[in-house]
């Protein structure tokens, strides 16, 4: 079916629920405004902003698909991903609260965020290599930050997530009745290594993107940040450097 709805500049405007999709619109209401904003509805923009949304997470669900599901934590946990457990633990405590004040806006930003940036751009590249490799933390990592933010997402996307849920973990978002749990991680100064991780990751790629280098290429004369020493080797071995 289509509905006439008013959009930018006043202008009337037809909104398909066949193209744009009930889960892809259902994001773009909780992503885009506050509980209570005025704002026009663009069918567009819902389109290229959120659909791309969804397509990502799905990406990361299906490359986390061809591992094995780990049914014990492994006895060591690499520093890399301490810290995307860190930043794990603080999402599930952020959107905690975001829900418990009905602040949709707040808790899907939150979410959207992680998966789409820090979780799959930085995480998933800095330790894909160990991935391939079979490797117990990085497997476990993956699977338990995805199978408890696909419960974190399920309030906005239900049948999204219980798609992935069921297909990944064989269990449904839609029956889970306890909020996920923090996994017991925290690192010092994780703003300060958050940032530097982006930070450095962005200069990199930029750096090769002006060099005509793709981003599987070698590259020499970068200097890795202390801060950033604990994760000399994975951040070596994902940009392949000299």
């Amino acid at each position: 079916g289509s509905w006439q709805i008013r959009g930018p500049e006043g202008k009337t405007v037809k909104l398909k629920a066949n193209k744009i999709g009930s889960e892809c619109f259902r994001l773009w209401k909780a992503a885009e405004a506050q509980v209570g904003d005025d704002f026009h509805i663009n069918p567009e923009e819902i389109e290229a902003k959120y659909f791309g949304v969804l397509t990502k997470i799905f990406n990361v669900a299906r490359f986390a698909s061809q591992f094995p599901v780990a049914k014990q934590k492994p006895d060591s946990i690499m520093p890399e991903d301490q810290w995307i457990l860190s930043e794990y633990d603080k999402l599930v405590s952020k959107t905690k609260v975001h829900w418990e004040q009905i602040d949709i806006y707040s808790a899907t930003q939150g979410i959207k965020t992680f998966l789409t940036g820090i979780f799959s751009s930085h995480w998933m590249e800095l330790a894909k290599s160990r991935m391939y490799d079979i490797d117990p933390s990085s497997l476990w990592t993956i699977h338990q930050i995805l199978r408890g933010a696909l419960k974190l997402f399920s309030p906005v996307c239900p049948l999204f997530c219980h798609h992935l849920s069921t297909t990944l973990y064989g269990e449904s978002t839609m029956n889970a009745d306890t909020y996920p749990v923090k996994l017991g991680y925290t690192i010092d100064n994780l703003t300060e290594v958050t940032q530097a991780i982006v930070s450095f990751n962005t200069d990199v790629w930029k750096s090769k993107k002006m060099l005509n280098l793709s981003l599987k290429s070698e590259i020499s004369d970068v200097e890795i940040p202390p801060v950033l020493a604990e994760y000399e080797d994975g951040l070596t071995a994902m940009h392949n450097l000299l």
